[in-house]
């Protein structure tokens, strides 16, 4: 069976007839793939961009609201700001990138154990909680992520940086002169959480040297209540480097395991 559609006017020749000239319907077929190819490249294009974070360095600081229902509580999460980033015996990307890309994932990643999910434990804003991602800026501004952490009122402070020295584990590192209970309870769970899936062994390290003292760990100062300060892996170890991800990898360790910081909050805010 066939049948005939019509078109008059100026859309006579640039549609289609069934059962009719094909020619009209070669040419409609590939004006639509244009059109379906420059919409895909788009959409690509803007993906590429939303996940380029190991490509940035940014003094912009970026804001993210819960998906669905609040639980009223703020995650800062502070990026390296070193002015030397990129010239401390990095393997792969410069600790800036390292310490912001992490963040940013555990922020806002749509990943979880190493696929596209839509699951509510994917990311930070999934789990109810109001997020900042600090600026990674090269200007040695520590301090200033600090101060905004304190302003915005964050009941969470977690500093992520990369560790040198070539070692074979993490730090996640509170002030023995200053941390509260909570302060550890926070920290054994992100050592918990995370320090199992990094390379090498799991430490839990204090210092009862005052590190908060406007240098060095000067971030465990922080007002909130929870506070933490992590060396998430050596940066000038091959190994870690290749866990971590480098080159064109640059999904290798967010898209595994960084909403497991998202976790490690949720078990030491909810064991209280």
């Amino acid at each position: 069976m066939s049948a005939n559609l019509h078109f008059s006017g100026k859309y006579k020749n640039r549609f289609c007839v069934i059962g009719g000239d094909s020619k009209p319907l070669h040419i409609f077929k590939v004006y639509l793939l244009a059109f379906l190819v420059t919409v895909l490249v788009a959409q690509l294009c803007v993906l590429s961009y939303a996940d380029a974070t190991h490509t940035v360095i940014t003094s912009e600081e970026r804001r993210f609201s819960p998906i669905g229902i609040s639980n009223e509580k703020r995650v800062y999460l502070s990026s390296p700001r070193h002015k030397n980033s990129g010239r401390r015996g990095e393997l792969g990307w410069e600790e800036n990138i390292n310490g912001r890309h992490w963040n940013y994932y555990a922020a806002t990643g749509n990943y979880y154990k190493g696929k596209p999910s839509t699951s509510t434990d994917r990311n930070f804003r999934s789990r109810g909680y109001k997020v900042v991602v600090s600026p990674n800026s090269r200007d040695n501004g520590y301090m200033r992520n600090l101060e905004a952490s304190d302003s915005w009122g964050a009941d969470v402070h977690i500093a992520t940086h990369t560790n040198a020295g070539r070692g074979n584990y993490m730090l996640v590192m509170v002030d023995d002169s200053t941390a509260t209970n909570m302060d550890r309870k926070l920290q054994s769970k992100i050592v918990q959480a995370v320090g199992s899936v990094v390379p090498g062994r799991e430490v839990q390290a204090t210092d009862a040297s005052g590190y908060t003292n406007g240098r060095d760990l000067a971030e465990l100062s922080a007002d909130a209540k929870y506070t933490v300060y992590v060396e998430l892996f050596f940066h000038d170890n091959q190994t870690h480097v290749d866990w971590f991800g480098s080159g064109n990898d640059w999904g290798a360790a967010v898209k595994h395991h960084a909403w497991l910081y998202g976790y490690a909050v949720d078990q030491a805010l909810g064991s209280q």
